[in-house]
């Protein structure tokens, strides 16, 4: 019967009439799977761009139609196609096929991976999933607002003059600009204008921001002006949710939309898309980890904008070494925005020497006498108090005083976080977590020690020392609640909180009217990181935090706790704050820095990594991964390296990092460099991470 069966397909394979079409499907393969388009289905039914069921591999998969076409496209073997099963539901226009493609081709994976990230499950699954609103009550309700409603920003002086510049900029340049402005400034005013004149145009925009919880405070602001056109995407919403913004931007011709969206929502099927906008366009969260397509979405969005004819403004206070890098080149164009909204007032910059105060005992816990000092002025005047710690859990670790015992994850070589709140030690790597026993599993003692602290533990601290304070946290584990995260940022912008404690996230564009005191804690941890742009991302985080401070024309304060007061970012933040001509020297030192030790942006940069569960499979693939890729002659290659956590999710790890030179041979060195890396995979892991972050 399979013989049969086979013999039966080759020969409909030959008959005149039949229709073949190559279908993507979201799956890490090297390119598109032939399939007989049945004549039940209808060849009108079947055509580049539908959405299709076929079986792969014993398994049923939603795939998308590339190419249909009337001969078999492999005239001398002998291959038994399958026939489609069926023509789903949706269709993917012309561009998103060719964006999905140029995605594969800049980041070496697969259009199958970008497909699989493009889409949301219940579209790639066909799954039926019901939203309290359908796409017919949007369009209804969008027909009946005017485009702004009555939150409209007034521009200042400053602001109009940025706007008008910008404006002219995008439309005569043809090019991403970057929009320079202080903290304070008012670069959401702007964007907002700018997104007003595009939706009277009839097209639609997409405000990109880095965080969820940004997304959340931002989003009250911009509904005011936009009603609701306002669509918001993130990873946080429901798959109905999700599902409804894509129904309603795949057929919106006629009610333009602005989608508030985190990185994912430059997949969406836009009609037409006038303006992207992406605000801290500096944040390191746009870059993408895990899985493939391991892209950042600030050059993705360059990318889209390209194929869209679309234009593109990106923002922030601090912008990254490799914006100003391609405005310097011409390939972007740079608008400034140096004056505060409120006024000329600068936040006071503190900085105290934790080492000193430890040795004249003026430190209790976390915190120098002269910063509970500070706090309890800034309460007194009932303004309210930002603290950043950036390291959650209650403690780092926690240690056994009988034998010296420091729990690990089984499955990373990395230590055990405590976190109190429910008494559980987890890897912040692979998830893993246990209960904390109170018994060391080593020698059975019952005595433990919880050196270092995160954020619950200064949250427990600072209710002790004021206990009269409204004291809340905001991190990680509190985010993953959206309800709780809403709730704290919405009464810490009430006024109803006097101090909120958090990690790097608090830092990033809130806008708090009542802040007074931003205390970081601990400055030096930002400085020890193994990294090239450790001292560029470190800048960025503190001056990020200062700038959430002094927003109302009233000046803020800032006190910095650190063991290394003398560091070069220390220095410039001073000089900065102090109004310094000198402050400029800082980031043109990390420029040269770039340039004499090869490092991006000079330089395209590739990070391989090798995975395996033996150490012995690792070395053998590493060796020989690293001799091809050097008789390749592609550029420079550092590596095999064991990087500062070897160990993830039970596989050891290796890396590489290549050096690629930015000219006429890039492209040729990346096809190389993919060929090699598709050569030695099989049954091996090795993950390709270009312009890693």
């Amino acid at each position: 019967y399979y013989l049969y069966g086979l013999f039966e397909n080759m020969v409909m394979n030959s008959v005149p009439g039949l229709k073949y079409a190559d279908v993507l499907l979201p799956l890490r393969l090297g390119g598109e799977v032939t399939y007989i388009v049945p004549q039940e289905i209808g060849f009108e039914n079947c055509r580049e761009g539908s959405r299709v069921w076929v079986e792969f591999s014993s398994r049923r998969y939603c795939g998308v139609v590339t190419a249909v076409y009337t001969h078999p496209p492999h005239h001398d073997k002998e291959v038994a196609y399958k026939n489609l099963l069926s023509v789903g539901q949706g269709f993917v226009r012309p561009w998103e096929l060719r964006f999905w493609k140029d995605m594969a081709d800049y980041y070496l994976c697969t259009a199958g991976e970008v497909y699989r990230a493009a889409c949301p499950s219940a579209l790639i699954r066909q799954q039926e999933v019901k939203s309290r609103k359908s796409p017919e009550q949007f369009f209804e309700a969008v027909r009946k607002e005017e485009p702004a409603g009555p939150g409209v920003p007034e521009l200042s002086a400053a602001q109009h003059e940025a706007f008008e510049k910008t404006v002219q900029l995008l439309e005569t340049g043809k090019k991403p600009v970057l929009l320079h402005g202080v903290a304070g400034s008012g670069k959401t005013e702007i964007y907002i204008s700018l997104a007003l004149e595009e939706l009277k145009k009839g097209k639609n925009v997409l405000y990109m921001v880095p965080e969820i919880a940004l997304s959340r405070q931002l989003q009250t602001r911009l509904k005011k002006v936009f009603g609701e056109r306002l669509l918001t995407f993130h990873s946080g919403r429901t798959i109905a949710e999700k599902k409804r913004v894509h129904d309603i931007l795949s057929c919106n011709y006629e009610c333009p939309a602005i989608v508030l969206g985190t990185r994912s929502a430059l997949f969406l099927p836009y009609c037409t898309l006038g303006l992207v906008i992406i605000d801290e366009e500096h944040d390191s969260s746009y870059k993408q980890s895990e899985p493939a397509p391991r892209y950042h979405a600030r050059d993705a969005a360059v990318i889209l904008a390209k194929e869209l004819g679309s234009k593109i403004i990106m923002g922030s206070a601090t912008p990254s070494l490799e914006s100003e890098y391609n405005c310097s080149l011409g390939r972007f164009s740079k608008v400034s925005l140096l004056e505060k909204y409120y006024g000329p007032q600068t936040s006071q910059l503190v900085v105290v020497d934790t080492s000193a105060a430890r040795r004249l005992g003026q430190m209790k816990g976390s915190f120098s006498q002269q910063l509970i000092n500070e706090i309890k002025k800034t309460l007194e005047n009932r303004r309210q108090v930002l603290v950043f710690k950036n390291r959650r859990s209650y403690s780092p670790f926690v240690e056994c005083t009988g034998c010296g015992n420091i729990p690990k994850c089984p499955r990373c070589n990395v230590i055990l976080s405590y976190h109190k709140y429910d008494n559980t030690l987890r890897c912040h790597y692979c998830d893993y977590q246990m209960k904390f026993t109170g018994t060391c599993q080593k020698c059975g003692g019952t005595s433990f020690t919880f050196p270092g602290a995160g954020t619950e533990k200064i949250e427990e601290e600072l209710k002790s020392l004021f206990p009269g304070a409204s004291v809340s946290r905001f991190d990680a584990d509190i985010t993953r609640s959206r309800r709780e995260s809403e709730n704290i940022i919405r009464l810490f912008s009430q006024g109803a909180t006097d101090i909120l404690v958090g990690t790097q996230m608090i830092g990033k564009g809130f806008d708090f009217g009542n802040l007074e005191l931003v205390a970081i804690l601990d400055a030096q941890q930002l400085f020890g990181i193994q990294d090239f742009r450790a001292d560029e991302r470190a800048m960025q985080q503190l001056s990020q935090l200062i700038g959430r401070t002094g927003r109302r024309g009233n000046r803020g304060k800032v006190l910095i706790q650190t063991a290394n007061k003398e560091h070069p970012v220390i220095s410039f933040l001073k000089s900065l704050q102090s109004g310094d001509p000198s402050a400029n020297n800082f980031v043109h030192s990390l420029f040269m820095e770039r340039v004499e030790f090869r490092f991006a942006p000079y330089v395209r940069m590739i990070k391989l990594t090798v995975k395996s569960k033996t150490i012995k499979k690792l070395d053998s693939l590493s060796n020989t991964l690293s001799l091809q890729l050097v008789s390749a002659h592609i550029g420079e290659v550092s590596g095999p390296f064991v990087p500062p956590i070897d160990r993830l999710r039970g596989e050891w790890l290796k890396c590489f990092y290549l050096k690629l030179k930015r000219d006429k041979t890039l492209l040729e060195n990346k096809r190389k460099i993919r060929d090699i890396v598709e050569g030695l995979r099989g049954g091996n892991s090795i993950i390709i991470d270009v312009d890693p972050y």
